[in-house]
């Protein structure tokens, strides 16, 4: 007979086994457009250095590693590395990617197909954007026609996104936006788009038209800002687009243009919500020289006559690299003030020669430079290291056209696991003790699994993902799978007001609802296997709500998930072309089936056209409202019951589960499965004063 691993909400689970196989992601497509790249110095360059870089691709029967190369900088920082992603002659598929890491002090080049040995073995041809977002690492491979997104902690490949002619990337509540050319070169010019991607499912939700051949975009106050280049009608012997288009976020609609300067290409905004755009001039026309322009959202308030390349911001400084040829300025703007406080931020010396210099980055914590060093455009890159008062420190060799950067936090996977970790919050979770996700097409992606992996280690990695307030996400897959976690002290039952909130992914009309139970560690082994509680949410006295609901799923290696329950009905989990890899946990598939008891909430998924929209319970639940409501993301301990429906008095909990409370699927959006960010005590104090009155000890 095949084991059964029967997991029952109103009881201890059972311990399981398990083993790990690597996702694989999609495979890359060819290029098929040729986009213009301001940053060389003409067209019939560009097509000369694709012909040369044609003659040196791999073949496909090589093995490749990355290089290894030591370096004299070592960081006990908050950051485990720096992503450089190099971006490689156009048309030789040579984009790679190299990590600093900044707790050995170790550069390594090349690392995409190490991580990815079952993928071609480039990564693509030119890469043009590297950005992390949550726990994921994003890269637009503009002649690929792709978005590669890679696990932050690993760079292993999660899937990817096709999209035509990809040049930059946004992030905003949860979505990723993507511009794009479009159009070809040669052919009659054409508007560019914005693309609308969902960070979890990686599925292009919408698409808006904006300016010609758009380029760099940032967020401010609910609009994205999106610069505009006219870079194909200029090879034509048209105009540059000069506008910056303004998107409003919530209707996803062009809501207007600010007249700037020909030609934009960097955007980004500060911290005061200030805009700061470069224009790359009109090359040959002295009249219309490189300029760095500050916009507040609606016009040009200030204009630096500096043929600024590329910037950063860190704090109040703005840091930009201003070229003129092979000739480079380096300084800094005060961005309250707008004065220039340096046009000296890198000091001169003989140790060090710069030929192109292509892009800048500062470390955020520590205020160490980073100069990116693009050669002759057809040979190894340098990337180079200076201390935070411009002193050079040092360079090592990267690929080809170093040009994008992005420091990885250590909770997105430090390889430094005994470096100092910031001070622990104890409003918020201390730690997992247990993680069973029924199957999903988000199972074994959030978090990733390795093959060295056990149970205990996946609640570890949901530890890092969603404890101290981290901010990551776990997925809790299909009806039944649950998390169960604990803080460091006991929460308070405090009468009459809601005690804890548990933070998930819910938006409007996107809600996926887990419901949440509690325990108390009566026998004081610090260990979830007491009585638990359910909380008695909104849908309790639903007609359609089943109580005592059991559901049973059958691994069948990378297939739709088969389901049996106990009303008689039979189903699965289907799989879908966005995700690829198993959606049974796989540290749990020697078990065979996994069982889950608990209450079923009535379906609560309608179809608005074409489009499903998931509204919200009125109050009970997690990953049910969105963030931003935070009452609604909060819970009363005073709504506690036992298994027969009947209420209980509990002065504290030291336990929390929440498991996905719904059994449906909604055609190509998939199975609603909830996610859970993380959880919060919303009244640390009383709860500290409760531990001190009762001496009740801390959970370990």
């Amino acid at each position: 007979m095949e084991k059964q691993a029967h997991i029952n909400h109103f009881t201890k689970s059972t311990s399981l086994s398990y083993k790990v196989v690597e996702f694989v992601s999609q495979s890359r497509r060819l290029c098929k457009l040729i986009p213009y790249l301001p940053s060389c110095r003409s067209f019939s360059v560009l097509l000369l250095l694709a012909m040369i870089g044609l003659s040196s691709c791999r073949k496909d029967d090589d093995v490749v590693m990355p290089t290894v190369s030591p370096v004299a900088s070592v960081s006990t920082t908050h950051y485990a590395g720096l992503y450089l992603l190099c971006e490689g002659n156009m048309g030789a598929n040579k984009a790679t990617l190299d990590y600093l890491d900044l707790a050995t002090g170790q550069y390594q080049k090349n690392i995409f197909p190490s991580r990815n040995p079952d993928q071609v073995k480039e990564l693509g041809d030119v890469g043009n954007d590297c950005k992390i977002y949550g726990q994921r690492l994003w890269l637009v491979v503009n002649c690929s026609n792709k978005v590669e997104v890679c696990d932050a902690a690993t760079a292993r490949s999660l899937g990817h996104v096709n999209i035509p002619n990809c040049r930059s990337l946004a992030f905003h509540e949860g979505y990723a936006y993507v511009s794009s050319y479009v159009g070809k070169v040669g052919g009659s010019s054409v508007l560019g788009s914005v693309y609308k991607v969902d960070t979890l499912t990686l599925r292009i939700e919408g698409q808006v038209s904006v300016g010609y051949q758009p380029e760099e975009m940032a967020v401010r106050e609910g609009k994205l800002y999106v610069a505009n280049s006219g870079g194909y009608q200029a090879l034509q012997g048209g105009d540059y687009d000069r506008t910056v288009s303004i998107i409003d976020l919530q209707t996803f609609t062009l809501e207007g243009n600010i007249d700037v300067a020909p030609n934009l290409f960097r955007l980004r905004t500060d911290r005061r919500g200030q805009l700061w755009t470069t224009s790359r001039g009109i090359e040959g026309d002295g009249s219309t020289p490189a300029r760095l322009f500050m916009l507040d959202g609606t016009g040009v308030k200030n204009t630096f006559d500096l043929p600024v390349s590329d910037f950063c911001l860190r704090g109040d400084s703005l840091c930009y690299l201003a070229t003129n040829g092979h000739s480079f300025e380096t300084g800094i703007i005060d961005t309250s003030t707008g004065n220039i406080v340096s046009r000296q931020l890198l000091k001169p010396s003989t140790a060090y020669t710069v030929e192109t210099p292509y892009g800048i980055i500062v470390n955020p914590e520590t205020g160490h430079v980073y100069l990116m060093d693009a050669t002759n455009y057809v040979s190894s890159g340098w990337l180079l290291c200076f201390d935070p008062n411009g002193e050079f420190l040092w360079r090592t060799s990267t690929g080809d056209i170093p040009g994008h950067a992005a420091f990885v936090a250590k909770n997105n996977g430090s390889i430094d696991k005994e470096a100092e970790e910031p001070p622990f919050d104890s409003r918020y979770i201390q730690a997992v003790d247990e993680y069973v996700p029924a199957p999903g097409q988000f199972v074994n992606l959030m978090p990733v699994a390795t093959d060295e992996d056990t149970p205990q280690t996946m609640a570890q990695k949901c530890t890092e993902a969603i404890g101290g307030g981290r901010g990551g996400l776990i997925t809790l897959g299909a009806y039944g799978g649950y998390v169960t976690f604990h803080f460091d002290h006991p929460i308070a039952n405090v009468e009459g007001e809601r005690d804890f909130a548990v933070w998930g992914n819910a938006f409007e009309n996107n809600a996926e609802p887990a419901i949440v139970m509690v325990s108390q560690d009566a026998n004081g082994n610090g260990r979830p296997d007491d009585a638990w509680y359910e909380l008695r949410g909104s849908a309790h006295d639903y007609e359609q709500t089943v109580r005592q609901y059991q559901i049973t799923y059958t691994y069948d290696a990378l297939k739709d998930v088969p389901w049996t329950d106990n009303q008689g009905r039979t189903g699965c989990i289907p799989r879908n072309t966005y995700h690829k890899q198993e959606y049974f946990p796989l540290w749990l598939k020697g078990q065979g089936t996994l069982v889950f008891n608990g209450t079923l909430l009535p379906r609560n998924a309608r179809l608005n056209g074409t489009t499903y929209e998931l509204p919200a319970f009125d109050y009970g639940y997690a990953d049910n409202r969105p963030n931003t409501d935070r009452q609604g993301c909060s819970m009363d301990i005073g709504w506690a019951e036992d298994g027969q429906g009947r209420a209980v008095s509990l002065t504290h909990i030291d336990f929390v589960r929440c498991y996905t409370a719904l059994n449906q699927v909604c055609d190509n959006i998939g199975e609603t499965s909830s996610e859970i960010k993380g959880a919060e005590d919303l009244h640390l104090d009383l709860s500290l004063l409760f531990v001190e009155k009762t001496h009740f000890p801390k959970n370990q």
